[in-house]
């Protein structure tokens, strides 16, 4: 059901993840995935469109606070392992099939990138856990 917590949460839970990707993807990590991008060229936007990443953060902390609530997480420990089990999951399907299908990335970054996303929706877990909890 969506109410006010589940509304609060999942803007902690963008919040938490858009900073943590701002921070994690370009300065700390864009050389290696550069290095990494696969055989295809030009698919990389020089200037990255905000306003679309920002509507794609806020679905998947959406969808990260849906399961969390499904769940009925009791503390940041249970947002943070829910959140990490979720990005586990979703980063392997979605790295998994870009893999399959595209030139656009390579083992090596699909990896990394499984790691980065258990940590960032981790974080995002247990920040969401504790305001679904406040309520």
């Amino acid at each position: 059901m969506i109410n006010r917590n589940c509304i609060l949460a999942t803007l902690a839970a963008f919040a938490t993840s858009f900073v943590l990707g701002f921070i994690i993807y370009q300065p700390v990590l864009g050389d290696f995935f550069a290095a990494n991008a696969g055989t295809a060229t030009g698919v990389i936007r020089e200037n990255p469109v905000f306003w679309q990443i920002i509507i794609g953060q806020l679905c998947g902390a959406a969808l990260l606070v849906t399961v969390l609530s499904w769940k009925g997480v009791e503390s940041a420990a249970d947002g943070f392992k829910g959140g990490a089990v979720f990005g586990l999951l979703l980063s392997l399907f979605y790295g998994f099939m870009n893999l399959g299908t595209m030139n656009t990335t390579t083992m090596n970054a699909v990896l990394v990138d499984v790691v980065v996303t258990v940590a960032m929706m981790g974080a995002a877990g247990a920040v969401a856990a504790l305001v679904l909890k406040r309520g």
